[in-house]
């Protein structure tokens, strides 16, 4: 455990969808301009708090992630690798539907809930948590030095998870915003840490952080 390499994740930033009342997952949408400029705050913050330490940059196949990651790329003068392993949780036949009729097409829930298909064609939770982990496992294994990953929310939930020890039963789950990063890190006593959580302290100087919200948001 004390041999892990820190990770930096970061959420997408702002992308079409979540102004169109489409689905996320594996939805493939561009970033909007806001979602542009949040990238790029991040992008900003990253190279003035790592300033010269080595860093890879690794980032979901799916364009709203790919398209951050390469605003953050040009930044830190890196070029990003796309992970298959790093995408989105799988929403089958509702990818690219808007949420109307995605609720058409869902599948009644069911338990186990973890292994419940929420449209036809999509992972479970369970395939998805064994999925990322799958890619985060042997990946921070192989690494050599920190790493700024760029994905979804549920990918972050679930690289949490891991880091912490906790098992897909657990069913924890945290907020993360986009353009938000998230550390994780091994102390002086080989211990995995959370360093910090949904961290979006560069956003607010420029108004691009979303309110505290009390209500059911969608991830993606």
């Amino acid at each position: 455990m004390s041999t892990l390499e820190p990770l930096v994740l970061v959420r997408h930033a702002e992308a079409e969808h979540h102004l169109l009342a489409i689905t996320g997952g594996w939805t493939n949408s561009y970033l909007t301009e806001r979602g542009i400029h949040q990238a790029q705050l991040a992008a900003d913050r990253l190279k003035h708090e790592l300033a010269d330490i080595p860093v890879s940059l690794g980032c979901s196949s799916l364009t709203r992630a790919q398209h951050t990651a390469q605003i953050i790329g040009r930044t830190l003068g890196l070029d990003p690798v796309p992970h298959h392993g790093l995408s989105d949780l799988n929403n089958g036949i509702a990818a690219g539907k808007t949420h109307q009729e995605a609720r058409i097409l869902a599948n009644k829930r069911y338990e186990p809930y973890l292994d419940w298909h929420p449209y036809p064609e999509a992972e479970s939770w369970r395939q998805f948590f064994q999925r990322v982990v799958q890619f985060i496992e042997p990946y921070c294994a192989q690494s050599r030095q920190p790493s700024i990953l760029v994905s979804h929310s549920a990918v972050i939930h679930v690289i949490i998870a891991w880091w912490l020890g906790l098992e897909v039963e657990s069913r924890t789950f945290f907020n993360i915003a986009p353009a938000s990063l998230t550390v994780l890190t091994v102390n002086r006593w080989g211990e995995r840490t959370l360093e910090r959580l949904n961290d979006t302290a560069h956003l607010y100087a420029m108004g691009l952080v979303d309110p505290i919200q009390l209500s059911v948001n969608q991830a993606g």
